[in-house]
């Protein structure tokens, strides 16, 4: 199959890093995939240095003619038979090309979309197929009438074979070495671009909860700040100061395996998510999960089952979810061993692209059968 992702943005997160993963993966496959990204962008740098087929494009006026004209003739000249768009601004231009190809739309966030006449238009009509990677937000973009269920999937998160591999020896000792972290302290791991929806301001409210019931563990915190979200970034930087240097901030990482590994637990104190694909890797890895009860949090973080559920920006809720997994071992590795079993069976990064590749391959029935756009094909 001839595939092109699109990326329109010009940071590297979560969605980013999905989608870099999956063309990886269909390269390896052996499909003919590209991805098309803005080269003066994050994810035009961190795919090339993985030796991924780039094509440079500028998405920022997808309904300007030239845009429109360079698009159409980067898809008719490889030959592309699907598009998989991931933000607003590529699906829409992404539509222009109905009659030479499958157009899929995927949803990575949990963000409601005020639903219009214009906008139900561009989603029902724009994309022979929606991916979600909640069933929350599948369910909310039926219940608006952007979607049509028949044509619209849940596809959730995955975990890579590193994060069910066991670890390598000393890796533990050697990665909280390097960290500066007690061989014996409890260590947190929280993982996430550094934003304000990401609820890092409240997790630090929570260790000081802790610290004045007498808990003392050291939180790492993995992600970078987008220039958008510095002063949350700085603010950040500001409190942790008074941990005395149990708060350590990372910045990005690629070892997020290694790094759950080291750590004794995850916690996840969003505002807002979809399905953390987080919360699915530290499955894999047998580290105990904390998290906000939002979006699809709760389809995959059962409480008391697979993990922890709090309220979101409840800082007292947080603080006491997390001392239950410090103060109760046994309890909180029987949970993360459920958890790790659901992962095992349902999580793995090639079932989830066998179902993506499902979802093409329906995506692509629909496009030879729908009357308009009429289909045309593109020469394959």
């Amino acid at each position: 199959m001839h595939i092109l992702h699109t990326i329109p943005g010009r940071n590297w997160g979560g969605m980013e890093h999905r989608t870099v993963e999956q063309v990886r993966w269909l390269k390896a496959n052996g499909h003919a995939v590209w991805l098309a990204t803005p080269a003066d962008g994050q994810t035009w740098a961190r795919a090339e240095a993985e030796g991924l087929p780039l094509l440079d494009f500028d998405f920022d006026r997808p309904w300007r003619p030239s845009s429109v004209r360079e698009f159409r003739r980067m898809v008719i000249g490889r030959g592309i038979e699907l598009i998989d768009t991931h933000v607003t601004r590529d699906a829409k231009v992404a539509a222009t090309c109905l009659d030479l190809c499958a157009v899929v739309r995927s949803r990575h966030v949990n963000q409601p979309l005020k639903p219009s006449p214009i906008r139900r238009m561009q989603w029902r009509l724009g994309a022979d197929h929606i991916i979600t990677v909640a069933d929350c937000t599948r369910a909310d973009l039926v219940a608006d009438g952007l979607a049509d269920p028949r044509r619209a999937t849940a596809i959730g998160g995955w975990a890579d074979d590193s994060f069910f591999s066991p670890a390598a020896p000393l890796e533990r000792t050697t990665m909280r070495a390097g960290l500066g972290l007690a061989a014996d302290a409890f260590v947190w791991l929280c993982v996430g671009m550094i934003r304000p929806d990401k609820g890092q301001d409240h997790l630090l409210e929570a260790l000081a909860r802790l610290e004045a019931n007498g808990r003392t563990p050291t939180l790492v915190i993995v992600g970078s700040a987008t220039a958008e979200s510095a002063a949350y970034d700085q603010a950040l930087h500001d409190r942790a100061r008074s941990f005395g240097g149990r708060v350590v901030f990372t910045g990005y990482r690629n070892d997020v395996a290694v790094l759950m590994r080291t750590a004794d637990a995850v916690v996840i104190p969003s505002l807002t998510e979809a399905q953390p694909r987080v919360a699915v890797q530290a499955f894999a890895v047998g580290r105990p999960v904390v998290a906000s009860e939002v979006g699809g949090v709760p389809e995959i973080v059962s409480d008391g089952e697979t993990g922890w559920l709090v309220p979101a920006a409840d800082p007292a809720a947080l603080a006491q979810a997390m001392e239950a997994v410090m103060t109760d071992r046994p309890r909180a590795e029987s949970i993360a061993s459920r958890a790790r079993c659901l992962a095992e069976t349902t999580m793995r990064f090639d079932h989830r692209m066998e179902q993506t590749l499902a979802t093409y391959r329906a995506a692509l029935a629909h496009a030879h059968q729908r009357p308009f756009p009429r289909w045309r094909g593109n020469g394959r």
